[in-house]
């Protein structure tokens, strides 16, 4: 019996982590320095801010497009990207990114890396942004 009440919060806990690991759906959280070197070594990578278009036209990072996840049509506007290509997702402090995430996993997106720490993180180490 013993066995079983240690289990059953074990198996909370691990399914709380499994929409990110699922076999169709890879999600990543990078630091700063991996997520950059990574959407720089990636030839075919989409850039989504997801922050508002305030946040976004006050300094995004290049080649970055905007789609408000407060924008109501987050949806809509995720369905016009490519599906089967890497997309690298932030916010400012990594919450609204996550919630993306679970959309476009819901949409069918093969991969999805985060910035962990969000775009916070990304200017304090003074990483390149458009102004």
């Amino acid at each position: 019996m013993k066995k079983y009440i240690l289990f059953i919060p074990l198996l909370a806990l691990s399914s709380c982590n499994a929409w990110k690991h699922s076999s169709s759906f890879q999600y990543e959280e990078l630091m700063v320095a991996d997520y950059e070197q990574k959407m720089t070594n990636t030839s075919d990578a989409i850039i989504v801010d997801v922050r508002t278009n305030k946040e976004y036209t006050k300094s995004h990072i290049q080649n970055a497009i905007n789609i408000s996840y407060f924008g109501g049509d987050i949806k809509k506007y995720i369905d016009t990207l490519d599906k089967n290509k890497p997309v690298f997702i932030y916010c400012q402090t990594q919450h609204r990114s996550p919630l993306t995430a679970k959309i476009m996993k819901k949409k069918g997106f093969k991969q999805v890396i985060d910035l962990k720490g969000g775009f916070m993180k990304w200017e304090k180490e003074n990483k390149p942004m458009v102004k």
